[in-house]
C-alpha cells in the first residue's frame, strides 16, 4: 500500500471519527442545567412552649436561581441540585407575655404576632428524573436546605386590650435565629418547550429542623425557652435554560 493511499484512508477514518464525536457532543445531555424558579408558600409553625400556639398558615413566597449538575453524563436521570434562593417566610403566633395583662384564669393568649422573615437559602439535594414521554418528564428532589436570615420583623397586636394600637414592623433580629436548617422534598413535572428550554411545576414540603428562635429567647411568665419549628408548603414554577 502506497503512502499516499494510506494517508487518504487515515484521513477518512479521522474525518468520520471527528463527525461522530461532534454528533455525540451535540446529543449528549448537558453537564449543567441552569434555571429560574419562583412561587408562593404557606408557612406553618409548631411551638413547643405551653404559652404559645400557631395561627393559620401565612402566605409567603420565594424566588431565585437553580443549577442541576448531571451525575451520569450519558443520561438525563440523576443530578446534584443546588442554587441561590430568597425565601420570604411568614408565620403567626399567639402567646402570653408580660407585655400585656396575663389572664391567669382563662390562660388565653394576649398577643398575636405576624412574623415576616427573609432568608438567603442554599439547597443541596439529589434530583431524579424519568425518561421523557411526549415532551414531559416527572422529577423528584430531596435534600437539605441551609438558610441565613437577613430580615426579621413582626406586626404585633394585643388581643384583650381594645384601646391598644397595633405595632407594625417590630424588629425581631434579636430573637430570630441566624440559621435555619431544613429537610425538603419536591415532586413535579417538566415540559420541553423548545430545545433545551423547559418549564416545570413542582409541589414541595420544607420541614424545619431547628427552632426559628435563638436559644436565649425566653418567655417572661414561665421563664421557659421559646422554641418553634417552621414548615412550609411550596408551589414551584421554574424555567430551565
Amino acid at each position: 500500500m502506497s503512502n499516499r493511499l494510506y494517508s487518504k484512508i487515515l484521513a477518512s477514518i479521522l474525518f468520520v471519527a471527528s463527525l461522530d464525536a461532534a454528533y455525540a457532543q451535540e446529543t449528549r445531555p448537558r453537564a449543567v442545567e441552569a434555571g429560574f424558579c419562583a412561587g408562593p408558600t404557606l408557612g406553618l409553625v409548631s411551638p413547643q412552649n405551653d404559652l404559645y400556639k400557631g395561627t393559620a398558615a401565612k402566605v409567603g413566597g420565594f424566588y431565585g436561581l437553580t443549577a442541576d449538575v448531571n451525575l451520569i453524563r450519558t443520561k438525563e436521570f440523576a443530578y446534584f441540585s443546588t442554587g441561590l434562593l430568597f425565601k420570604h417566610l411568614h408565620f403567626g403566633l399567639e402567646y402570653s407575655d408580660f407585655t400585656a395583662p396575663y389572664n391567669e384564669l382563662l390562660n388565653e393568649p394576649n398577643i398575636r404576632s405576624s412574623y415576616k422573615t427573609v432568608y438567603v437559602s442554599i439547597p443541596t439535594a439529589v434530583k431524579l428524573k424519568t425518561d421523557p414521554f411526549s415532551d414531559f418528564a416527572i422529577f423528584g428532589v430531596a435534600g437539605l436546605e441551609h438558610g441565613f436570615c437577613i430580615y426579621a420583623k413582626s406586626n404585633d397586636e394585643h388581643l384583650h386590650d381594645k384601646n391598644a394600637e397595633k405595632i407594625n414592623k417590630v424588629n425581631q433580629s434579636d430573637k430570630i435565629s441566624l440559621m435555619k436548617e431544613s429537610l425538603f422534598a419536591v415532586v413535579g413535572v417538566e415540559y420541553a418547550i423548545l430545545g433545551n428550554t423547559k418549564a416545570a411545576f413542582g409541589l414541595g414540603y420544607n420541614y424545619g429542623l431547628n427552632s426559628i428562635f435563638k436559644r436565649k429567647y425566653k418567655n417572661l411568665i414561665n421563664n421557659e425557652r421559646v422554641s418553634a419549628n417552621v414548615h412550609t408548603i411550596e408551589f414551584q414554577f421554574s424555567f430551565i435554560f
